[in-house]
């Protein structure tokens, strides 16, 4: 399958010959699909419409399209890592209709017009950019930022990106601001006392001559959210868990009633902190890579319901910022476009959960925790789908990846299932 993507814009778009597939609905048939002005208007065999443009889709799968709840690109102000229009075609060749973008950049997303112009950056694009307006002005964590201004601008919610909010009364002013805008709140939940290694405080660690970050430190960050979640009666989305003892502690909260959603990123559910061993860059991740029992306890948690949607948590870097030791160079990893095949890899492959259930967590997850309605096939309904080959042996290879982020964990891995394209609206993207 040819690495270029094709984006284009059509008033009328006919999908021939796919198998249509959503869980939601139990919808598994191979059918048309006709699209006008952005919204699906009829299925069934045999379709033909004048002056459509065509995509022959025979031995491709169209599901609800993706959602991805964390990005950080680099514009503006780092556009050596990621432009909006690099990130945004990487996000297309992830098969993502949307992504949701982290407010670290140069200026801070704290004010109305950084909303502005990160929308009008994405305006014609086939992927759809939704902006995270800051918790605080500056990411300081001093004051918080006019979170009405940026939820009038267009945000989809309030993150204070790789900082996180630091003590009960910041999280607790967050919490009832956001809830009475209605938005969500994403939080990476660490105690800062306690964090700051460079990779899993244990016997990496140790053999590396590294500091570590221990469990604790998320476990503690988790716990706090979760219980001025509760006091609030708020709901918070708390994002990458990595430990065993997170996921109980939400277990334990979803029993309660508390209004609590969680994901994390394919990373943590592929790989450990015995990847760090050879000081790839591309594996100092915040939080770090865990031990095998913590991977477990991901696998588990995702199967079974505990968590609600994977994210990419794409953070591309440039070379010059890896060409220095390990711990001088930055978080993070180079991830939407691997995303979906390395999470099918850890789950589906291995036999872990079905294919229906990773569906759920890259499309019906992440919506809910916007609160968007669930991308679906009915007529009337608008056009949001992601098109995938599940037969498809691929190599990443990062000199043909659309990201500018060097920094992948995944460099020369195969893979055997590949997003394809995408639908969303008017636009459509297409590999090949």
């Amino acid at each position: 399958m040819s690495t270029e993507l094709h984006q284009f814009e059509a008033e009328r778009l006919l999908l021939k010959g796919a198998r249509l597939l959503d869980p939601a609905t139990g919808l598994d048939e191979h059918s048309d699909l006709l699209i006008e002005d952005g919204m699906i208007v009829q299925l069934g065999s045999g379709l033909e419409a004048a002056e459509a443009e065509v995509l022959d889709l025979e031995g491709l799968t169209v599901v609800a399209g993706f959602v991805d709840l964390r990005v950080r690109l680099g514009e503006p102000g780092r556009e050596d890592r990621e432009t909006v229009e690099s990130g945004l075609d990487a996000a297309a060749a992830g098969g993502y209709v949307a992504i949701c973008v982290t407010p670290e950049a140069t200026p801070v997303c704290d004010h109305a017009g950084a909303v502005t112009a990160l929308l009008a950056r994405a305006e014609e694009h086939a992927v759809t950019l939704l902006p995270l307006g800051a918790v605080t002005a500056g990411l300081l964590g001093e004051r918080l930022a006019d979170m009405g201004e940026l939820a009038r601008a267009g945000v989809a919610g309030f993150c204070e990106g790789n900082r996180g909010l630091q003590g009960g009364a910041a999280l607790r002013g967050a919490l009832s601001y956001s809830r009475m805008f209605g938005l969500p709140l994403f939080e990476l939940a660490r105690e800062r006392s306690l964090a700051g290694g460079d990779v899993h405080e244990g016997s990496v660690a140790l053999r590396m001559g590294l500091k570590g970050e221990p469990r604790l430190a998320e476990d503690l960050g988790v716990q706090l959210g979760i219980r001025l979640a509760e006091f609030e009666q708020a709901p918070l989305h708390l994002q990458l868990i990595s430990t065993r003892e997170s996921v109980e502690l939400l277990r334990l909260a979803r029993s309660r009633g508390v209004r609590v959603s969680a994901d994390c990123s394919p990373q943590h559910l592929a790989l450990t902190h015995e990847r760090c061993l050879d000081f790839d860059p591309s594996a100092r991740l915040v939080p770090p890579l865990r031990p095998e029992e913590d991977r477990q306890a991901l696998l588990e948690a995702v199967a079974g319901g505990v968590l609600d949607a994977i994210c990419s948590d794409h953070r591309p870097a440039e070379f010059d910022e890896l060409d220095r030791e390990y711990p001088l160079c930055p978080f993070g990893c180079a991830s939407l476009e691997t995303a979906f095949a390395v999470a099918h890899l850890a789950l589906v492959e291995s036999g872990i959960c079905s294919l229906e259930r990773l569906l759920e967590l890259f499309s019906a997850g992440p919506r809910r925790v916007l609160r968007l309605p669930p991308a679906s096939f009915e007529v009337g309904a608008p056009a949001e789908l992601t098109i995938l080959d599940l037969d498809c042996a691929w190599t990443y290879r990062g000199a043909e990846a659309l990201t500018l982020g060097v920094n992948s964990p995944w460099e020369n891995q195969s893979f055997r299932v590949r997003p394809a394209g995408l639908v969303n609206g008017r636009y459509a993207a297409l590999r090949g």
